[in-house]
């Protein structure tokens, strides 16, 4: 059977995990193209197929369902349209296991998916701090490169992360205050903080008896982005075993 109308009420329900409230309810999420499909289903979280008809896929045991162009196209936010899409379950977060990266208020998708990569790369868990951009936000998705399905991440008040976790050393990340990141050497596990794009590290957070790190830069640069300033730090401070 092939889904013709894109007013099929199975269209409407995937439809709607395309707003951040019903991806809660459903504890479900789209993601788009053959690559971060394949990254979910060898994770366990690929739930459904949606493809188009007569289009060969490579996972029989997983429901698949058929539909047209029109409803595809529909379905996809990208430009230009896929042809499969997946409906992922939420992934499971586990205890934190290691070093933190921490995110105040982040706001930008493509930041949040450039911290993401970097943070598997380097060991890190993500924190998702109070207003921070949603993790299973499309752009943010897209952008993980498949990596959202290998990082350990966390929802939490930073105030209480850092209350609940107070083993952990933690460094406020400033363009022009602190330690120089590369002075740093053999330092317990630890949490990095970033802030928000525009407004930077919280009053709350800057309000803590926290040490600042920076990264050493010359004076033809104002301010890094804060993905690039964010992965800097986590490959001089991580425990990367090559």
């Amino acid at each position: 059977m092939v889904i013709t109308s894109v007013n099929n009420d199975y269209i409407k329900e995937v439809n709607k995990l395309h707003q951040k409230k019903y991806r809660d309810e459903s504890k479900t999420f789209i993601v788009e193209g053959d690559h971060l499909i394949g990254e979910a289903y060898k994770s366990g979280y690929l739930k459904e197929i949606i493809t188009l008809e007569n289009n060969l896929v490579k996972y029989d045991d997983i429901k698949t369902v058929y539909v047209t162009k029109e409803v595809m196209d529909k379905i996809s936010e990208q430009v230009s349209s896929t042809n499969i899409i997946g409906i992922c379950n939420y992934i499971e977060n586990k205890d934190v296991n290691n070093n933190v990266i921490m995110l105040d208020s982040l706001q930008d998708p493509g930041n949040l998916g450039t911290i993401i990569r970097s943070a598997v790369a380097f060991n890190y868990n993500v924190v998702l701090g109070d207003n921070s951009v949603d993790i299973y936000n499309s752009k943010v998705l897209r952008s993980t490169e498949g990596m959202i399905f290998n990082v350990n991440f966390i929802k939490s008040n930073l105030l209480d992360f850092i209350n609940e976790h107070n083993d952990y050393k933690y460094y406020i990340a400033d363009m022009n205050r602190g330690i120089n990141v590369k002075k740093i050497n053999n330092i317990p596990k630890h949490g990095i903080i970033v802030g928000n794009e525009g407004n930077g590290i919280s009053n709350e957070i800057r309000n803590m008896d926290l040490d600042y790190v920076h990264i050493g830069q010359n004076n033809k640069c104002e301010s890094l982005n804060v993905g690039v300033a964010a992965s800097i730090i986590m490959h001089e401070l991580g425990d990367i075993n090559e």
